[in-house]
């Protein structure tokens, strides 16, 4: 975040480990003992950022910097993750659409619970008719995309279905809002993933997809994966009436 603060470059990638989502401002939680993301955040309002959007696609839910900023109006939090809900009494947060945040903040914290297997088609859907119209109208300084490749189609704990061509797209229309909102900025922070070979060529292709590069460098080694988005899109029109209906600053 630094050196993005400092005028060092517009583009960063943060390879932390271990991960940070599920780090709880009082607690650790979900392997994670510090909140990357939620640090660097931090970082850029206190450093005279007015508003900043964070996109979380790991396949779980981004409890910890959700409740970091869930009564603060100057983030906007955007969780896609499968639908897990809680996983106990020290994670009460479950990641469904109701929790919109408190105060302030409410209708600042927006989430995308996304059925199981809903793949490269259904992840688009999402991205083009929930997410970007969010950022557009919150229209940030900066922009922070938490990246997890757990939601690949080969990941032992994730359940959805995203391939390289996939992860390349979501690279593309972040970078794309950071070009149209933050002047380019934008801060990339690792987190999941639990299929390390496959996940190395999805980390590729998402920065490929931010780099803007017309043709990958490197080949699928999924040669054909079917999807059935039609059960994804259906959730994500639910989600999209949900937001107008409820969330405040969207309903214009």
């Amino acid at each position: 975040m630094e050196h993005i603060l400092n005028a060092k470059g517009k583009l960063a990638y943060a390879l932390v480990r271990p991960p940070g989502h599920h780090a709880q401002p009082t607690q650790a939680d979900g392997y994670c003992f510090l909140d990357n993301a939620g640090l660097t955040v931090q970082l850029g309002l206190n450093s005279g950022s007015a508003k900043i959007a964070v996109i979380d696609i790991d396949v779980h839910y981004g409890n910890g910097t959700t409740e970091g900023f869930y009564k603060s109006d100057d983030v906007l939090m955007i969780s896609l993750h499968m639908n897990h809900g809680s996983w106990g009494p020290s994670h009460p947060q479950n990641g469904s659409i109701d929790e919109l945040g408190e105060g302030r903040g409410f209708g600042f914290n927006l989430n995308v619970p996304l059925p199981n297997g809903t793949g490269d088609r259904g992840y688009k859907y999402a991205m083009t008719e929930l997410v970007l119209p969010a950022v557009r109208k919150f229209d940030p300084e900066l922009l922070v995309f938490v990246i997890g490749q757990d939601s690949s189609a080969f990941d032992p704990n994730g359940r959805q279905c995203l391939t390289m061509a996939g992860y390349s797209e979501i690279g593309r229309i972040v970078r794309e809002l950071a070009d149209d909102h933050t002047e380019g900025r934008l801060l990339m922070v690792q987190e999941g993933r639990y299929h390390i070979t496959y996940s190395a060529y999805c980390l590729h292709a998402t920065l490929e997809g931010v780099l803007g590069l017309p043709n990958p460098l490197l080949e699928d080694p999924i040669a054909y994966y079917p999807e059935d988005e039609a059960l994804s899109f259906k959730v994500v029109d639910s989600i999209k009436l949900y937001w107008k209906e409820t969330v405040p600053f969207l309903r214009v």
